[in-house]
Protein backbone atom coordinates (compact mmCIF):
# COMPACT_ATOMS: atom_id res chain seq x y z
CA UNK A 1 0.00 0.00 0.00
CA UNK A 2 1.51 3.41 -0.61
CA UNK A 3 1.19 5.32 2.00
CA UNK A 4 0.08 9.17 1.32
CA UNK A 5 2.33 11.57 2.71
CA UNK A 6 0.62 15.25 4.01
CA UNK A 7 2.78 18.04 4.37
CA UNK A 8 1.82 19.48 7.91
CA UNK A 9 2.07 22.94 8.07
CA UNK A 10 1.72 24.53 11.42
CA UNK A 11 0.43 28.11 11.87
CA UNK A 12 1.65 29.79 14.97
CA UNK A 13 -1.65 31.06 17.07
CA UNK A 14 -1.78 34.64 18.19
CA UNK A 15 -3.92 34.88 21.63
CA UNK A 16 -5.13 38.39 20.37
CA UNK A 17 -6.99 36.55 17.28
CA UNK A 18 -7.86 33.79 19.05
CA UNK A 19 -12.08 33.71 19.17
CA UNK A 20 -14.01 31.64 20.77
CA UNK A 21 -17.83 31.67 19.61
CA UNK A 22 -20.63 29.65 21.28
CA UNK A 23 -23.96 29.26 18.87
CA UNK A 24 -27.29 28.26 21.05
CA UNK A 25 -30.02 25.33 20.00
CA UNK A 26 -32.29 28.36 19.60
CA UNK A 27 -30.16 28.95 16.26
CA UNK A 28 -28.91 25.86 15.04
CA UNK A 29 -32.19 24.11 15.34
CA UNK A 30 -35.60 25.15 14.07
CA UNK A 31 -38.84 24.99 16.34
CA UNK A 32 -40.22 22.29 14.25
CA UNK A 33 -36.96 20.27 14.73
CA UNK A 34 -35.03 20.39 11.37
CA UNK A 35 -31.41 21.70 11.00
CA UNK A 36 -31.24 26.06 11.37
CA UNK A 37 -29.24 25.73 7.72
CA UNK A 38 -29.42 29.38 7.44
CA UNK A 39 -28.13 30.07 10.26
CA UNK A 40 -25.35 27.26 9.83
CA UNK A 41 -24.44 28.72 6.59
CA UNK A 42 -24.50 32.21 7.92
CA UNK A 43 -22.01 31.56 10.87
CA UNK A 44 -19.84 29.23 8.37
CA UNK A 45 -19.69 32.13 6.30
CA UNK A 46 -18.60 34.53 8.89
CA UNK A 47 -15.78 32.23 9.87
CA UNK A 48 -14.75 32.06 6.97
CA UNK A 49 -14.20 35.83 6.89
CA UNK A 50 -12.49 36.34 10.06
CA UNK A 51 -10.22 33.15 8.94
CA UNK A 52 -9.13 34.56 5.80
CA UNK A 53 -8.20 37.67 8.08
CA UNK A 54 -5.78 35.78 10.29
CA UNK A 55 -8.12 35.13 13.17
CA UNK A 56 -8.40 31.69 14.99
CA UNK A 57 -11.97 30.46 15.68
CA UNK A 58 -13.17 27.68 17.88
CA UNK A 59 -17.02 27.25 17.51
CA UNK A 60 -18.76 25.50 20.56
CA UNK A 61 -22.56 24.65 18.75
CA UNK A 62 -25.14 23.17 20.47
CA UNK A 63 -28.03 21.10 18.70
CA UNK A 64 -27.14 17.57 18.90
CA UNK A 65 -30.24 16.49 21.41
CA UNK A 66 -32.51 18.79 19.25
CA UNK A 67 -31.35 17.39 15.87
CA UNK A 68 -31.80 13.57 17.56
CA UNK A 69 -35.00 14.76 18.38
CA UNK A 70 -36.23 15.56 14.69
CA UNK A 71 -34.72 11.90 13.72
CA UNK A 72 -36.87 9.91 17.03
CA UNK A 73 -39.59 12.37 15.50
CA UNK A 74 -40.03 13.59 18.96
CA UNK A 75 -41.99 16.99 19.59
CA UNK A 76 -40.95 17.53 23.53
CA UNK A 77 -37.62 16.25 24.99
CA UNK A 78 -37.51 12.88 27.03
CA UNK A 79 -36.23 13.46 30.71
CA UNK A 80 -34.56 10.06 30.94
CA UNK A 81 -31.01 10.27 30.79
CA UNK A 82 -30.90 7.38 28.45
CA UNK A 83 -32.90 8.40 26.31
CA UNK A 84 -31.14 11.85 26.04
CA UNK A 85 -28.00 10.24 25.34
CA UNK A 86 -29.06 8.43 22.70
CA UNK A 87 -30.48 11.95 21.32
CA UNK A 88 -27.37 13.24 21.26
CA UNK A 89 -25.27 10.26 19.60
CA UNK A 90 -27.67 10.07 16.36
CA UNK A 91 -27.86 13.92 16.43
CA UNK A 92 -24.33 14.79 16.79
CA UNK A 93 -23.59 13.34 13.08
CA UNK A 94 -26.07 15.10 11.30
CA UNK A 95 -25.07 18.12 13.22
CA UNK A 96 -21.15 18.42 12.32
CA UNK A 97 -22.45 17.24 8.45
CA UNK A 98 -24.30 20.73 8.03
CA UNK A 99 -21.47 22.58 9.44
CA UNK A 100 -18.71 20.23 7.13
CA UNK A 101 -21.00 20.41 4.33
CA UNK A 102 -20.84 24.61 4.35
CA UNK A 103 -16.79 25.09 5.14
CA UNK A 104 -16.03 22.59 2.17
CA UNK A 105 -17.53 25.34 0.34
CA UNK A 106 -14.25 27.05 1.71
CA UNK A 107 -11.74 24.78 1.65
CA UNK A 108 -12.37 24.54 5.31
CA UNK A 109 -12.25 21.32 7.77
CA UNK A 110 -14.48 20.98 10.76
CA UNK A 111 -12.60 18.76 13.57
CA UNK A 112 -15.12 17.22 15.96
CA UNK A 113 -14.51 18.20 19.72
CA UNK A 114 -16.32 16.29 22.40
CA UNK A 115 -15.43 17.31 26.11
CA UNK A 116 -17.16 16.60 29.39
CA UNK A 117 -16.94 19.51 32.50
CA UNK A 118 -14.63 17.13 34.36
CA UNK A 119 -12.15 17.33 31.68
CA UNK A 120 -10.85 20.93 32.94
CA UNK A 121 -10.75 19.80 36.77
CA UNK A 122 -7.70 17.13 35.71
CA UNK A 123 -4.65 18.25 34.88
CA UNK A 124 -3.23 15.78 32.39
CA UNK A 125 -6.73 15.84 30.85
CA UNK A 126 -7.19 19.77 30.15
CA UNK A 127 -3.95 19.92 28.80
CA UNK A 128 -4.55 17.28 26.24
CA UNK A 129 -7.66 19.00 25.38
CA UNK A 130 -5.58 22.57 24.86
CA UNK A 131 -3.07 20.98 23.00
CA UNK A 132 -5.40 18.81 20.65
CA UNK A 133 -7.52 21.82 19.88
CA UNK A 134 -4.33 24.19 19.70
CA UNK A 135 -2.84 21.52 16.74
CA UNK A 136 -6.18 21.35 14.64
CA UNK A 137 -6.34 25.48 14.78
CA UNK A 138 -2.43 25.33 13.97
CA UNK A 139 -3.64 22.78 11.39
CA UNK A 140 -5.65 25.08 10.16
CA UNK A 141 -9.52 23.68 10.86
CA UNK A 142 -11.89 25.06 12.62
CA UNK A 143 -12.77 23.32 16.01
CA UNK A 144 -16.09 22.46 16.66
CA UNK A 145 -16.59 21.74 20.16
CA UNK A 146 -19.96 19.69 21.72
CA UNK A 147 -20.39 18.66 25.25
CA UNK A 148 -19.68 14.96 25.17
CA UNK A 149 -23.44 14.49 26.52
CA UNK A 150 -23.80 10.62 24.53
CA UNK A 151 -21.75 9.07 27.41
CA UNK A 152 -21.45 11.07 30.29
CA UNK A 153 -24.45 11.55 32.89
CA UNK A 154 -23.21 14.75 33.93
CA UNK A 155 -23.28 16.58 31.15
CA UNK A 156 -26.94 15.36 30.32
CA UNK A 157 -27.83 16.38 34.13
CA UNK A 158 -25.74 19.57 34.89
CA UNK A 159 -23.83 20.69 32.12
CA UNK A 160 -24.94 23.33 29.19
CA UNK A 161 -22.80 24.74 26.46
CA UNK A 162 -22.15 28.02 27.58
CA UNK A 163 -20.25 27.46 30.99
CA UNK A 164 -18.26 24.83 28.62
CA UNK A 165 -17.60 27.91 25.80
CA UNK A 166 -16.27 30.19 29.09
CA UNK A 167 -14.13 27.15 30.28
CA UNK A 168 -12.62 26.56 26.61
CA UNK A 169 -12.02 30.23 26.37
CA UNK A 170 -9.98 30.25 29.09
CA UNK A 171 -8.35 26.97 28.37
CA UNK A 172 -6.86 28.32 25.43
CA UNK A 173 -6.48 32.02 26.49
CA UNK A 174 -8.61 33.58 24.25
CA UNK A 175 -9.38 37.46 24.71
CA UNK A 176 -12.97 37.15 23.57
CA UNK A 177 -15.83 34.89 24.00
CA UNK A 178 -19.08 35.74 21.50
CA UNK A 179 -22.54 33.55 23.13
CA UNK A 180 -24.94 33.93 20.36
CA UNK A 181 -28.80 33.52 21.17
CA UNK A 182 -31.75 34.50 19.59
CA UNK A 183 -32.48 37.82 21.84
CA UNK A 184 -30.31 40.57 21.16
CA UNK A 185 -29.26 40.42 24.94
CA UNK A 186 -29.81 40.19 28.30
CA UNK A 187 -33.34 42.65 29.45
CA UNK A 188 -34.57 44.55 32.44
CA UNK A 189 -37.95 42.29 31.55
CA UNK A 190 -38.65 39.59 29.41
CA UNK A 191 -39.09 40.82 26.06
CA UNK A 192 -41.65 38.26 25.07
CA UNK A 193 -44.00 39.57 27.40
CA UNK A 194 -42.98 43.19 27.85
CA UNK A 195 -42.93 45.71 24.75
CA UNK A 196 -40.94 48.06 26.67
CA UNK A 197 -38.51 45.76 28.10
CA UNK A 198 -34.66 47.14 27.97
CA UNK A 199 -31.73 46.12 26.73
CA UNK A 200 -28.82 46.37 28.90
CA UNK A 201 -25.83 46.91 26.95
CA UNK A 202 -23.34 46.63 29.83
CA UNK A 203 -22.73 44.91 32.52
CA UNK A 204 -19.89 45.20 35.28
CA UNK A 205 -19.77 42.02 37.35
CA UNK A 206 -18.39 43.69 40.19
CA UNK A 207 -21.24 45.93 40.74
CA UNK A 208 -24.68 44.64 38.84
CA UNK A 209 -27.73 44.19 40.72
CA UNK A 210 -28.96 40.82 39.03
CA UNK A 211 -32.27 40.86 41.19
CA UNK A 212 -33.40 43.69 38.43
CA UNK A 213 -33.27 42.00 35.28
CA UNK A 214 -35.18 39.22 33.33
CA UNK A 215 -33.22 35.83 32.66
CA UNK A 216 -36.09 34.29 30.77
CA UNK A 217 -36.54 30.48 30.28
CA UNK A 218 -34.41 28.16 28.42
CA UNK A 219 -36.32 27.01 25.09
CA UNK A 220 -37.57 23.43 24.68
CA UNK A 221 -34.51 22.33 22.46
CA UNK A 222 -31.93 24.52 25.13
CA UNK A 223 -30.51 23.89 28.61
CA UNK A 224 -29.50 27.63 29.13
CA UNK A 225 -31.13 31.02 29.11
CA UNK A 226 -29.82 33.81 30.24
CA UNK A 227 -28.56 32.27 34.01
CA UNK A 228 -25.98 29.80 32.61
CA UNK A 229 -24.48 32.86 30.24
CA UNK A 230 -23.90 34.97 33.73
CA UNK A 231 -22.03 31.91 34.88
CA UNK A 232 -20.03 31.28 31.74
CA UNK A 233 -18.97 34.88 32.02
CA UNK A 234 -18.17 34.82 35.71
CA UNK A 235 -15.76 31.91 34.48
CA UNK A 236 -14.29 33.42 31.43
CA UNK A 237 -13.42 36.94 32.56
CA UNK A 238 -10.74 39.17 33.81
CA UNK A 239 -9.69 43.06 33.10
CA UNK A 240 -8.72 42.60 29.96
CA UNK A 241 -10.69 39.72 28.18
CA UNK A 242 -14.40 40.39 26.41
CA UNK A 243 -17.39 38.81 26.77
CA UNK A 244 -20.75 39.50 24.90
CA UNK A 245 -24.27 37.91 24.33
CA UNK A 246 -25.83 38.57 20.95
CA UNK A 247 -28.18 37.78 18.06
CA UNK A 248 -26.87 34.83 16.27
CA UNK A 249 -29.31 35.97 13.50
CA UNK A 250 -28.30 39.51 12.98
CA UNK A 251 -26.41 39.82 9.90
CA UNK A 252 -22.43 39.77 10.40
CA UNK A 253 -22.60 40.38 14.36
CA UNK A 254 -19.64 38.20 15.18
CA UNK A 255 -17.76 40.66 12.49
CA UNK A 256 -19.49 43.74 14.33
CA UNK A 257 -18.27 42.47 17.58
CA UNK A 258 -14.57 42.44 16.81
CA UNK A 259 -15.36 46.46 15.95
CA UNK A 260 -16.82 46.78 18.55
CA UNK A 261 -19.67 47.66 16.73
CA UNK A 262 -22.68 45.34 17.57
CA UNK A 263 -26.02 45.65 19.34
CA UNK A 264 -25.73 43.50 22.13
CA UNK A 265 -24.98 42.61 25.75
CA UNK A 266 -21.25 43.05 26.77
CA UNK A 267 -20.72 41.87 30.44
CA UNK A 268 -16.74 43.34 31.61
CA UNK A 269 -14.79 43.25 35.00
CA UNK A 270 -13.46 46.67 35.79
Amino acid sequence: LKVLEVDWQMKKINPKKLIVIKAGSSLTTLSSGLPNLKFIKSISEQIFRLYKKGFHIVLVSSGAIAQGMKIWNLTSKPKSVDYLQALSASGQIGLINNYQKEFKRFNLIAAQVLLSHSDFGVKNRSENAKNSISNLIKLGAIPIVNENDSISTEEILNGDNDRLSGKVATLLNSKKLFILTDQNGLYDKNPDQNSDARLITKINLNNFDFKKVSFGKSGILGRGGMTTKIKAAKDFLNKTNEFWILNGNQEGIVEKAILKKPFGTKIYLA
